[in-house]
């Protein structure tokens, strides 16, 4: 499902109209951007968790050239997923 299939099932199964689940959908992942660059996490009940996850330096090889480089450390976005949902789908 994207962004547009997403924002059509919201407006079937809610009195919103388009332009407002669009409004709803964009301002979710606005505050979700947002919290994740202050380094909070964002907890959902029943969907899971958005969180920063550090990963460390490590050296690296090209290997169509066979180049050595090195990666710095960096923080990534992760998502770790709830109990209820993975028993939902397993």
């Amino acid at each position: 499902m994207n962004k547009t299939q997403l924002i059509e099932n919201l407006s079937s199964n809610t009195s919103l109209s388009l332009a407002k689940c669009k409004k709803v959908i964009e301002s979710l992942n606005f505050l979700i951007f947002d919290a994740l660059k202050k380094g909070e996490t964002i907890s959902i009940s029943n969907l899971g968790k958005f969180y920063l996850k550090e990963m460390p330096a490590r050296k690296m090889i090209n290997p169509k050239t066979g180049r050595k480089f090195c990666i710095e450390k960096r923080k990534v976005a992760a998502f770790k997923i709830s109990k209820n949902l993975r028993r939902s789908i397993i």
